[in-house]
């Protein structure tokens, strides 16, 4: 299918009755009652929940709905057997099968039904039309090499790829022109191609004019509340969102600006479990599980996503720390969070950074500087990182000329050799 098809096909599917439907769904108040239909229906078609008897875990006719009585499943439970998770409503000769990122080092199978997949295009389309408008003209930043081998490509009436691979301090007011010349209402973009593009407006002091661009939307990565203070300070006037989904299709939260995130409930149901971890803030640590709801095709109850948020005094979250994976272990053997304040001067001086541990209480961070990065800026860091940890961990500092991303261009913010399920109680 050519690109002009499938923007066509992408626009007429918000006039499709499933669209209609979907989005209504989305924005009732969310009940317990719409959980504990999902969880049922779960029970009742999917192979696996049969197998394993979660009906007992149903309350009696006079019991109150809990999830707390079903266990806790993860990837390592779903992994070769992803068929068993599947719907007995569906025929899965006809389902589509993709596979996640492999971002936490496995790739597991997914099912997509045909209307599942209009329904995972809904929720960032009423984000689209509240802060860009129906009418989007959009620019790609997602670690995207043109085929023309040129700065930007058109793809069909409303797209523009960006190369995320040959932005310099020397062409970046072209990138800004581009976005001028094609009218572009919002920027898609990975966090790191993102704050890579921001540190070369600021180090060229470029004045940022913009006047199409109403938003950046960013998704796939991490993306810290530091990093967007950064971003927003360059593109001041552009508001910044922050889209966090996963590709099992049970859960979807946005932030806007620096605000803290909102999770849609009848998307997927999403709790947050304690751990006993802190930040250096005093924040605290919770991992994210998450319970398919509009996700019938291949319901999952109480998944434990691998990733991890930060949850403030109010109870709000305000940051998605990443994964389990994302930690590192410290000279006492105990997991902590690769959560580092970078002082603001010598930060301004790294294009990107990611962390790096192949051995116990020793953790390197790898910098690719700036033109202007020196042996002051590099202790900085290094005082950064000893100040986080204090005496827990011997911190390291590596100038490097590359960082290693993924098969799809994202940034890997750690790069963990070690096995942490040696090390997690």
């Amino acid at each position: 299918m050519n690109i002009k098809l499938k923007e066509f096909v992408r626009d007429l599917v918000r006039f499709t009755p499933r669209y209609f439907k979907t989005r209504r769904h989305l924005t009732q108040e969310f009940s317990i009652d719409k959980l504990q239909s999902a969880v049922e229906k779960a029970i009742i078609n999917v192979p696996y929940y049969r197998s394993h008897d979660y009906s007992s875990y149903l309350p009696s006719n006079s019991g109150q709905f809990s999830l707390d009585r079903f266990p806790i499943i993860d990837k390592d439970e779903v992994l070769g057997r992803e068929r068993e998770f599947v719907s007995r409503k569906f025929i899965k000769s006809l389902l589509r099968e993709e596979k996640t990122g492999g971002s936490s080092g496995k790739t597991m199978k997914l099912y997509y039904s045909p209307t599942l997949s209009i329904d995972r295009t809904v929720f960032p389309n009423m984000i689209y039309d509240k802060y860009v408008g129906k009418k989007h003209q959009l620019a790609l930043l997602r670690g995207i090499t043109p085929h023309n081998g040129q700065l930007f490509e058109r793809v069909g009436g409303h797209r523009v790829l960006l190369s995320s691979h040959l932005m310099t301090a020397d062409n970046v007011e072209q990138y800004l022109q581009i976005l001028n010349d094609e009218k572009i209402t919002c920027l898609l973009a990975y966090p790191s191609a993102l704050i890579v593009f921001a540190g070369l407006i600021s180090d060229s002091k470029v004045r940022v004019q913009l006047p199409n661009l109403k938003a950046i939307f960013a998704s796939s990565e991490i993306f810290s509340l530091e990093d967007k203070k950064f971003v927003k300070k360059v593109f001041n006037d552009v508001t910044i969102i922050d889209y966090y989904s996963m590709s099992e299709f049970a859960l979807a939260a946005y932030s806007v600006d620096l605000g803290s995130y909102q999770f849609n409930y009848n998307y997927g149901y999403v709790e947050f479990l304690p751990t006993e971890y802190d930040t250096p803030q005093g924040n605290k640590i919770a991992k994210i599980v998450a319970t398919s709801i509009m996700n019938s095709t291949m319901p999952l109850i109480r998944y434990d996503t691998g990733d991890l948020a930060e949850i403030d005094e109010h109870g709000d979250v305000v940051s998605i720390v990443g994964r389990v994976n994302h930690f590192a272990v410290n000279k006492s053997n105990s997991l902590v969070p690769c959560i580092v304040i970078f002082s603001n001067e010598s930060a301004k001086r790294v294009k990107q950074y990611q962390y790096y541990q192949d051995t116990p209480g020793v953790l390197e961070v790898r910098v690719l500087p700036k033109s202007d990065f020196s042996n002051d800026d590099k202790l900085a860091l290094q005082a950064d990182m000893e100040m986080c940890f204090n005496d827990t961990m011997d911190c390291v500092v590596r100038v490097v000329d590359s960082l290693e991303i993924s098969t799809v261009g994202k940034l890997k913010r750690m790069i963990q050799k070690l096995d942490i399920s040696k090390y997690m109680n």
